[in-house]
């Protein structure tokens, strides 16, 4: 079952605890190119913000300094399993990032999250396909509001699809986790 942290890590604490159980100790500067290497295009925070969080981190007990260097402390890790077991609603892009470094959890927890996800997709698709129904497909009717125009149709559709994908895409991680 999802737990929910006393003191729930922000996503930059929780990914940069993530890559120092991962890749072990390292300095600021070696984790930020790490960002940009291996999660750069899940989660890209600015290089301030993890030059920032990592002297915090240190000093609340979720990472040990040695000189420039940190590594992931056990307050670290208890934190990051917390935050990795709670489910958020709505987090699309936490979701990805839990997602790449499921191996710092088991199936079961992943399992939790790709049902939340399937189950915003599914909300999405929902709210999508009623305004559908409304859609004239007609031009701009800026008066009179009358339905969406034929512009719109065309997002519209676009986010249709994409919420149809994201939820047979959820379906496969979800078996190929299941497998595991």
């Amino acid at each position: 079952m999802p737990t929910v942290a006393a003191t729930p890590l922000t996503t930059t604490e929780a990914a940069l605890l993530a890559l120092l159980a991962i890749e072990g100790e390292h300095s600021a500067y070696e984790l930020a190119k790490a960002v940009e290497r291996a999660i750069g295009h899940i989660w890209s925070p600015a290089r301030s913000g993890i030059f920032a969080t990592l002297p915090r981190l240190a000093k609340d007990g979720l990472a040990e300094r040695r000189g420039r260097s940190y590594r992931i402390s056990r307050a670290g890790r208890e934190a990051l399993a917390a935050w990795l077991e709670m489910v958020e609603p709505g987090a699309r892009e936490t979701f990805f990032l839990k997602l790449f470094v499921g191996g710092l959890t088991t199936p079961d927890v992943l399992l939790d999250h790709v049902a939340q996800f399937r189950a915003d997709s599914e909300g999405q698709l929902e709210g999508y396909r009623e305004i559908a129904r409304t859609n004239t497909n007609r031009g701009h009717d800026w008066h009179h509001r009358r339905g969406h125009d034929w512009h719109h149709r065309h997002l519209l559709r676009y986010a249709i699809e994409r919420a149809e994908l994201d939820i047979a895409w959820a379906d496969g991680v979800a078996r190929a986790l299941r497998r595991r």
